[in-house]
């Protein structure tokens, strides 16, 4: 089956590819306010232009009680989710954008190096959650590279994705099921950064749907059905936190640079902190060589993965206990991804001493990484500028996952 392009008879459900802005518009979980649960902040919000012309359509449907797709049981109900495609794009990279439950959201690629390092781009979600991208044939699935993310309580059955498509793809439709006779049509765009250009559609969608993307070309068209897994992916104990980290079917770039960013001693053993970034976000290791009493013991080791923060977006803090639970444990590694600002971090613990941690670069980033040995413990980091001003100051820090700070 060939799937209709923009000029072609649509579907009754779905309203004329005018030139409004239009989308996926469903009764559909419950938006909460847009910052991270769990969060010292409400997330910021970029408005999507208004009165921008669009290439897609817009249908509107309320879910009765009884449809067996509107209450799901871990999704709450009650959200209208819309998505749209400008006809060009926006001078800051802008393709996609939409609005869940009247809160806007807009997707970019740009670059998330900070300034003055090697050029990096990537997907951003309002401004930051970013996932890097990366020249090549996106042939990882029959319609091209694909990538979801949730943001958990920020948007509470809101899924966020795009797709990057071959050169030749000129029309893909979204059909989510089982929710029958509803179809989101977009044309690709091509926005560029670092001097690479990308072919790309973005959108939102239920989270309890089961995706079928179908992708056409001036000669065929070819269908992915998303596994459930990656579209809306749960917690487990490998992975304890999922918000803002983007599932990107890219798995060759899923650790495109390994540095080590802090290393030192305690307990007579050494230590370090290892960065892996790539399209599985920004995933940190915390080494040691400390081995316990027990049978077959073998040396501690830590590891987490949390968003890409973007050099103006939110500071991302990773917490990377060593033992559990962490105030019994060995200690408590940080890493924090920091802004252009941001010269150093002074660092209190609860004997009342301080100490400074001065960022190092890493994949085009800067990153602040030091280790908390037990039994002191964090309580308070505080950001300082090059003339030696603090800017800003966080206490009561978790022991373990991640959150974002301003």
């Amino acid at each position: 089956m060939v799937w209709p392009g923009p000029g072609d008879d649509l579907a009754p459900d779905v309203i004329d590819s005018g030139g409004e802005a239009s989308g996926l518009s469903r009764r559909f979980g419950r938006f909460g306010r847009l910052g991270r649960l769990g969060s010292a902040r409400q997330r910021r919000i970029a408005s999507v232009a208004a009165g921008v012309a669009a290439v897609v359509t817009a249908v509107t449907v309320l879910l009765p009680s009884s449809h067996p797709a509107a209450r799901p049981a871990h999704h709450a109900a009650g959200v209208t989710i819309s998505s749209f495609m400008p006809d060009r794009v926006s001078p800051g990279g802008m393709f996609a954008g939409g609005s869940a439950d009247g809160h806007p959201w807009q997707m970019s690629v740009q670059d998330i190096a900070d300034p003055g390092a090697r050029c990096q781009p990537g997907i951003t979600l309002n401004g930051n959650d970013a996932d890097p991208l990366f020249p090549g044939p996106p042939r990882l699935t029959p319609v091209g590279n694909p990538a979801f993310m949730t943001l958990g309580g920020a948007a509470p059955g809101v899924g966020f994705a795009f797709i990057q498509v071959p050169a030749r793809t000129s029309w893909v439709w979204l059909d989510p099921g089982p929710i029958g006779g509803l179809q989101l049509g977009m044309q690709p765009a091509t926005p560029s950064a670092c001097g690479q250009r990308f072919r790309l559609v973005g959108f939102a969608y239920p989270l309890a749907a089961t995706l079928r993307i179908h992708a056409s070309t001036p000669a065929s068209s070819s269908t992915y059905i998303v596994p459930s897994g990656i579209s809306d992916p749960r917690v487990t104990l490998a992975d304890p936190q999922i918000n803002g980290v983007w599932q990107d079917a890219d798995a060759a770039h899923a650790q495109v640079t390994i540095a080590t960013l802090a290393t030192g001693r305690a307990f007579g053993q050494r230590w370090s902190i290892q960065l892996a970034f790539g399209t599985a976000g920004d995933c940190f290791t915390l080494n040691t060589a400390y081995i316990d009493d027990s049978a077959n013991a073998k040396p501690e080791q830590t590891s987490l993965c949390g968003p890409i923060s973007t050099p103006r977006g939110p500071d991302t803090i990773m917490a990377l206990a060593l033992g559990s639970p962490a105030a019994s444990g060995q200690g408590v590694g940080y890493v924090v991804s920091l802004g252009p600002d941001t010269a150093s971090l002074t660092a209190q613990l609860s004997t009342g001493s301080f100490f400074s941690v001065t960022p190092v670069v890493a994949a085009g980033r800067r990153y602040a990484a030091f280790f908390v040995p037990t039994p002191p413990h964090l309580t308070w980091l505080n950001w300082v500028n090059a003339a030696g001003k603090e800017i800003a100051g966080l206490q009561d820090l978790p022991s373990y996952g991640y959150t974002q700070f301003p």
